[in-house]
Parts: structure tokens; C-alpha cells; sequence
């Protein structure tokens, strides 16, 4: 089931408290309305009664959807840093959920999961799109990383992220975002062929994918963020 709790946080503008009803599991097998709102940027954002300023709670959760074979432990883009311990409390986690601590059901339903580890909402939506397009999640991040690879000066730094928004036809259209308020700071379409080049040569990316998939934190900012 999807669990929620009331918290008040203060508003970012004036400090007003806000309640809002914070999520703590979804499952989108039973409540697809969740999904939704994730995939369209409305989930847990709401407005301050005070000074009408919209923001969005901060995610600490995890994410089931059975159907499409997805698991994900979601946290705060503030705990980045601390992406290696955070990836330990996961498979112990999905192990005690789904794995070798959980009931002969619940592994039968596991064995059909991946397990990921992500880090705020922009992060969890991209591993839904690229599950709704029928994308695998490695790939996609070793097709950023060649992108990145082949840009003159590629907006990284602290605070910056680069996520799938949507697939349109032939094309991926990559976005920078501000990991603070999810604000695109530059926008790009990346043919679907790099894609489709990458995932045909396996052998000559198996390294890089090897270090992506040593655990369920699967992003370029494995290799880039020093936990």
C-alpha cells in the first residue's frame, strides 16, 4: 500500500509552517493516480496558506511497481553525498522487502525487481519515462555519459543534473536541471540512435557498465560524486 503522515515544514520564503501529507511508500500497481502525479511534476508540491509560495517536500521514500518490475529507494538530492551508505541501507532493505530475508512470495515477487537507488523527484522520474519507453535505465546512463563526453563545455558542476525529460520520436530530449527547484537550465535532443549504438556493442562500454551496475545507485553521478 502507499503510506502517508501529516508534517509541517517551513515555507522556503516567509517560514511559515505548512502541513503537507507526506509520502513514505507508493505503490503504483494499486494507486497509478501517484505515478501520475510524479511523471507531471504535482506530486507532494503545494502552496504556503501565508505567502501562496509553491514548493515541493522533499522526497524520503520508496517506490513499488510490480508490473513494471521497478523497486526504488528515493532520497533527498541534499543526501548525494552520502550516495555509498545510502546504497548499503537499500539492498538491506529490498533484502529484508524482497530478498533473502523476505518470505518464499515476496522473493518470487522480487526476482522479477530491480532494485535502484535515486536521489529527488527528477532523478525518480526519469527511471519511470525510461521504464514507460521500454528504455534500460544502464544504457540510458552510459548514452548520457557519451553525450557529455562529446559536449564542448558541459554544464556539471554542484547542483546541476542531467536527466531524460521525454522521448519524442527518434530523439531523447535531454535536460540540465537545477537539482534545487528542477529548473531547466539548458535543453538538448539526443538521437535515439546513440542509444541504439551503445546497447548493440556491448563489449566496448562493459566496463563502464560494470561500475554503474556494482550497486543499485545506477546514474552517471556514481562516477562522479565522491561519497
Amino acid at each position: 500500500m502507499s503510506l502517508f503522515n501529516v508534517v509541517k515544514v517551513s515555507c522556503p520564503s516567509c517560514g511559515s509552517p505548512v502541513e503537507f501529507n507526506a509520502v513514505f511508500s507508493v505503490n503504483a500497481d494499486r494507486r497509478q493516480d501517484l505515478r501520475a502525479a510524479i511523471l507531471n511534476g504535482s506530486f507532494q508540491r503545494q502552496a504556503c496558506p501565508k505567502c501562496n509560495t509553491e514548493f515541493r517536500l522533499d522526497p524520503e521514500l520508496t517506490y513499488l511497481d510490480v508490473g513494471r518490475g521497478q523497486w526504488i529507494a528515493v532520497f533527498p538530492v541534499a543526501k548525494l553525498g552520502q550516495w555509498k551508505e545510502l546504497e548499503h541501507q537499500s539492498r538491506a532493505t529490498f533484502a529484508k522487502a524482497y530478498g533473502e530475508g523476505a518470505s518464499a512470495a515476496a522473493r518470487e515477487i522480487g526476482a522479477g525487481l530491480k532494485a535502484r537507488l535515486v536521489f529527488g523527484w527528477a532523478a525518480l522520474r526519469e527511471k519511470l519515462v525510461a521504464a514507460e519507453k521500454g528504455l534500460d535505465d544502464v544504457t540510458l546512463e552510459l548514452t548520457k555519459s557519451a553525450m557529455v563526453r562529446g559536449l564542448d563545455n558541459p554544464p556539471v558542476g554542484p547542483g546541476t543534473e542531467l536527466r531524460l525529460g521525454k522521448v519524442d520520436g527518434d530523439s531523447l530530449a535531454i535536460v540540465w536541471l537545477q537539482s534545487a527547484n528542477e529548473e531547466v537550465k539548458e535543453a538538448m535532443r539526443v538521437p535515439r540512435s546513440l542509444y541504439d549504438e551503445i546497447a548493440a556493442e556491448p563489449a566496448g562500454w562493459q566496463a563502464l557498465r560494470d561500475e554503474l551496475t556494482s550497486g543499485p545507485f545506477v546514474d552517471v553521478n556514481r562516477l562522479l560524486v565522491t561519497a
